[in-house]
């Protein structure tokens, strides 16, 4: 066997579902045939376990962490911009107004193809790496290049990254007289004060 096998035993008392896992762990690290990465092991399996509960638990990784509290917070530092990979390349899907992106020029379909004046694009990009290149402290200066329909060169850009505000609320207004629309896209350490502001507004 490459492995082993772990056959349910029957006990004159009950055990509880968490001392079955914990032994499962114990058994594995200690017995089986190959060395386990049991941190590796593990990380990968409580995602698994969230998974069976509802589509809003789910689990945060150490290294995620700081980038989950700045959505919280409501601002992060960066260029201002919304992307999505599409065909091998960062595509930009919309600017954010009052952004350092905005400032210099760029606009929503032009694609990045360079980033600190190296090439990328192709199979070897990610959204994780596209943010990690994008994303960094406010002042600091990024370089990029975009490819933007109709023009033949590539057109390159500095770019100091500022503060960009991540609002909770996108949309507020009345539907009519009486009824007023409002679309909470998320939840964060701002989305109360929004609300209000946006509640004010409506019945003004």
């Amino acid at each position: 066997l490459i492995g082993f096998t772990l056959v349910g035993c029957h006990y004159e008392r009950p055990i509880s579902s968490t001392h079955k896992l914990e032994s499962l762990l114990q058994v594995i690290g200690q017995k089986y045939v190959d060395t386990v990465n049991m941190e590796d092991l593990v990380e990968k399996t409580i995602p698994k376990i969230l998974a069976e509960l509802d589509p809003h638990s789910v689990y945060i990784p150490a290294q995620k962490i700081e980038e989950t509290n700045q959505e919280l917070r409501g601002s992060f530092s960066g260029i201002g911009i919304q992307f999505m990979i599409q065909s091998d390349t960062i595509y930009i899907s919309d600017i954010i107004h009052g952004g350092p992106s905005e400032k210099v020029g760029l606009m929503a379909g032009d694609r990045i193809v360079t980033i600190d004046d190296s090439l990328y694009v192709g199979e070897k990009i990610s959204n994780d790496g596209a943010m990690k290149r994008l994303k960094g402290p406010k002042g600091s200066e990024v370089k990029i290049g975009v490819f933007r329909p109709g023009e033949k060169e590539i057109l390159h850009f500095t770019i100091i990254r500022g503060d960009i505000p991540n609002k909770s609320i996108k949309a507020a207004y009345m539907i009519d007289e009486k009824y007023g629309y409002m679309n909470i896209e998320k939840f964060g350490e701002t989305t109360y004060p929004e609300m209000l502001i946006a509640l004010a507004q409506l019945h003004q």
